[in-house]
């Protein structure tokens, strides 16, 4: 191994026990972009609708614990509770390898790297954001239908509502911004574990940024895909007690939902697309790609 933390097999060296350093992690971050962008389209479905429930399994437990921590604990600290709940989500996606189009982002160090076409890289984002609807509306469907939303009392029902209902009343502009900080700290979490040796590294350098991504309010894509559409079933199915216990807000419609979709996929492709993936492309691969044209 070099200087860099680089070897022969992908930029660097799988037989250390030593931490990948950022120009290896850069490379091993262009690699597994390109390996997942070229993946067929059903395997890319069903890792994506696999991630889209990891999300709602992760927001159903920030949900429950939770509860009740109102008058016990400061508001902050009954964020970090939720964080580290919510950072289940992320541990199952990414150790486990399921594909969240939000992490997909990072795929722009492949195609900056020329190793991936702008129609691949739409392509890949297209069904895996599509595969994360799919995962994270019909796993909050059987959450619903199995009648989580109304444990503790209604308490996990009236806490997806006001998430909801959180969402609901963000401006375009101010959703637009939370979705490019919020996709710039999971990507961060990403690359980070990048540099990891073991799953144990993988779990330690993630469970931070997406632990302070839920405390500090921040959104994302896959997040809006389950949290409006579980709500706007429980409001429909959940009771009068769930419901009642709820911000108590006009039922949510389908132009709720995109209205806050939309500002928030974009800002989630501008935070981990460009400051996150393209600034490390340019800062520890641009050179590279300089080197194999100057050799042609």
């Amino acid at each position: 191994m070099n200087e860099n933390g680089t070897g022969s097999d992908g930029g660097y060296d799988i037989g250390s026990v030593d931490a990948v350093l950022p120009k290896g992690m850069a490379r091993r971050a262009e690699t597994m972009g390109y390996e997942k962008a070229e993946q067929p389209a059903l395997s890319l479905v069903a890792l994506a609708a696999m991630a889209g429930a990891y999300i709602a399994f992760g927001a159903t437990f920030a949900a429950t614990v939770s509860v009740g921590l109102d008058d016990a604990v400061s508001a902050g600290f009954q964020r970090l509770v939720g964080g580290l709940a919510f950072s289940l989500a992320y541990v199952l996606a990414i150790v486990g390898g399921a594909e969240l189009f939000t992490t997909n982002n990072m795929m722009v160090m492949a195609w900056a790297h020329r190793r991936l076409s702008t129609l691949g890289l739409l392509r890949a984002w297209g069904i895996v954001l599509v595969g994360n609807f799919v995962g994270a509306v019909a796993t909050g469907a059987m959450l619903v239908a199995a009648g989580l939303h109304t444990d503790l009392a209604g308490g996990v029902g009236a806490s997806l509502l006001k998430s909801a209902e959180q969402l609901r009343a963000l401006g375009h502009g101010q959703a637009f911004f939370l979705g490019i900080l919020g996709n710039t700290l999971l990507c961060l979490g990403v690359w980070l574990t990048y540099s990891a040796r073991s799953t144990t590294d993988r779990i330690l350098a993630l469970t931070p940024p997406v632990a302070a991504f839920y405390a500090m309010g921040l959104e994302h894509a896959i997040a809006v895909m389950f949290y409006l559409p579980c709500a706007a079933l429980i409001q429909a199915f959940g009771g009068p007690d769930v419901v009642s216990s709820g911000p108590g807000s006009p039922m949510l419609l389908a132009g709720d939902f995109f209205s806050v979709l939309v500002p928030v996929t974009l800002g989630n492709i501008l935070g981990g697309g460009i400051l996150v993936a393209l600034m490390y492309w340019f800062v520890y691969l641009r050179s590279a790609v300089r080197g194999d044209e100057s050799a042609r």
